[in-house]
């Protein structure tokens, strides 16, 4: 019997949903907390971090990315390769040139790298490198916190009272909007100003929020790693699976 003849109308769905969806994981940050170090390569349950988000986005992306502040480069992991880099699954983006502004200007170099894809993804799926312990319904929750009608909008992830603007879903559409916030927020840094937080770009595009439930063993499922502390909770975390 062929492949094609096993797939159930739920396997069918679930590649269509995949495909809809682009994801980008976040490199670009400095880490200053955890000493400048790179929280990709950091060891968690025996495996670099960023091994452990790539494994956690990949089965519910279509294609995947990572963004990289211009100047740096992709992780240096000892033994372990970031899966599909040299083949290219695994696309590295690089940020314009300029003065930093934080995430959005991953963001935008995302929505535009999605732009190009064959089937085009409705939306991009955005994540940071130091959450190792996402849900595995991420994409499925944000997309049902998404409304039905009315202009496009952001939904972003939600848990124990407060947002995480990082883990967000963004549609398309918004890539005009967001390159003319990553605009203005170059302007304002090369004047000397401070640009924009990420939260408030998602408020003033009018972002919904997704909440997601604890993790089994009650802890918030997108635990940051930005302390020592934090890193040993995580490892705990994983090693427990």
């Amino acid at each position: 019997m062929s492949k094609a003849a096993l797939r159930t109308p739920q396997k069918e769905q679930a590649m269509t949903a995949r495909t809809e969806i682009a994801g980008l994981i976040l490199n670009g940050g400095q880490a200053m907390r955890m000493g400048g170090v790179d929280k990709g390569a950091l060891e968690l349950a025996g495996r670099p971090m960023l091994i452990h988000v790539i494994d956690r986005i990949r089965p519910q992306v279509g294609h995947l990315a990572i963004s990289i502040r211009a100047g740096r480069t992709l992780p240096r992991i000892a033994g372990d390769t970031p899966p599909g880099c040299a083949s290219g699954a695994l696309r590295a983006l690089i940020d314009q040139p300029g003065p930093p502004i934080g995430p959005i200007a991953g963001i935008e170099a995302g929505l535009a790298w999605a732009a190009t894809l064959t089937p085009c993804p409705r939306a991009l799926l955005v994540v940071p490198n130091d959450a190792p312990l996402l849900p595995e319904g991420l994409v499925r929750g944000l997309l049902a916190a998404l409304p039905a009608g009315g202009p496009p909008r952001p939904a972003v992830a939600a848990s124990f009272g407060r947002i995480h603007p990082v883990v967000s879903l963004w549609p398309l559409a918004l890539a005009p909007r967001v390159s003319a916030l990553a605009d203005t927020a170059r302007a304002c840094a090369s004047g000397g100003g401070r640009a924009a937080s990420l939260g408030g770009a998602l408020a003033a595009l009018g972002a919904v929020a997704a909440d997601f439930p604890a993790r089994r063993d009650g802890g918030d499922p997108f635990l940051n790693i930005n302390t020592p502390t934090a890193l040993a909770v995580a490892d705990a975390a994983a090693r427990r699976g």
